[in-house]
């Protein structure tokens, strides 16, 4: 063993270091920050002008099949999304836009909530603002309540959409 925490093979003479070839393991999210559903602020707009600003373009580390957000690439550590047929994707924009007209939004990041919250086919979904200077969006499912926002007595109100699973 050299002081670097390597050693030479015996038959082949080879370099062998300690985990250089093991995968790393998944970071967790073990203190997922929940988010709080706030009252409209003022000097944002209102719900319907700043809902026909916004634009949902998904993220592929939330997808196991290819998406209008790209290739799969869904990360251990990450919410897995349902899939929808492409020709539905416009329907998560609705339902995006739904939240927002409710007023089921957080802070604001400039001219948008950072985050929303709708119910689609039951489960209650978080909408993440990914670019605050276009208002784009992209989407996951909660599916431990203990991610729901606060006050937890409002989430039930949140808008119900259902949108047909490819």
């Amino acid at each position: 063993m050299h002081s670097d925490g390597c050693r030479l093979g015996a038959d082949t003479g080879s370099r062998h270091c300690y985990n250089e070839a093991m995968p790393r393991r998944p970071r967790y999210q073990r203190d997922i920050k929940r988010g709080r559903i706030i009252d409209w602020p003022d000097g944002v707009g209102t719900p319907d002008e700043v809902a026909a600003r916004v634009t949902y373009t998904g993220n592929s580390i939330h997808k196991s099949y290819p998406s209008p957000a790209g290739p799969p690439a869904l990360r251990a550590d990450k919410a897995k999304c349902d899939r929808y047929a492409q020709e539905q994707w416009p329907r998560l924009l609705d339902a995006l836009r739904a939240a927002i007209r409710a007023g089921f939004v957080s802070d604001f990041r400039g001219s948008f909530p950072a985050r929303a919250w709708v119910w689609i086919n039951d489960v209650l979904h978080e909408a993440r603002l990914t670019d605050e200077g276009t208002g784009d969006y992209h989407g996951f499912p909660l599916n431990d309540s203990r991610h729901y926002p606060e006050p937890f007595d409002r989430v039930e109100a949140a808008p119900r959409v259902q949108i047909p699973f490819a």
